[in-house]
């Protein structure tokens, strides 16, 4: 039998961990086999924060979106909205005025749209008139 040959197998250690001297393990740790900047330490006892501060500003910020609710409430006492189909152009408008007033607070399409939408549909008659003249015309040559 020859033996001259065979490859030797060496088992590999385990990781060294060398402890360091800047890392001071607290009093109740648990030890752990991660190296020392892969470990976490607790800060100490928790921070106590006191939110007063807040509660004023929230409470403030509640007492002005109540007065805002209020006056948005008045204001829609005060203004109608009317929904109506404009003759000329076939569009649907909604208007909102304001019963004290009178006066026209908002309008959806605006008054220039309208007049633009009517004179484009004056135009597109025509030329439709103009298209239906030329085509009932008859040549003759003689």
């Amino acid at each position: 039998m020859d033996l001259g040959n065979v490859p030797r197998v060496t088992g590999v250690a385990g990781v060294n961990i060398i402890p360091r001297s800047d890392v001071v393990a607290a009093k109740g740790s648990v030890t752990v086999e991660l190296p020392p900047e892969q470990t976490v330490q607790s800060a100490g006892e928790a921070v106590r924060i006191e939110i007063r501060t807040q509660d004023r500003k929230t409470q403030a910020s509640a007492e002005r979106d109540a007065a805002n609710r209020q006056g948005e409430q008045a204001s829609r006492d005060v203004i109608e909205s009317h929904l109506y189909i404009e003759p000329l152009t076939r569009s649907l408008v909604l208007q909102k005025r304001n019963l004290q007033t009178g006066e026209t607070t908002e309008q959806v399409p605006d008054e220039a749209t309208l007049k633009l939408r009517v004179y484009n549909r004056q135009l597109a008659e025509l030329a439709r008139e103009a298209s239906e003249a030329a085509a009932h015309t008859v040549e003759r040559t003689a």
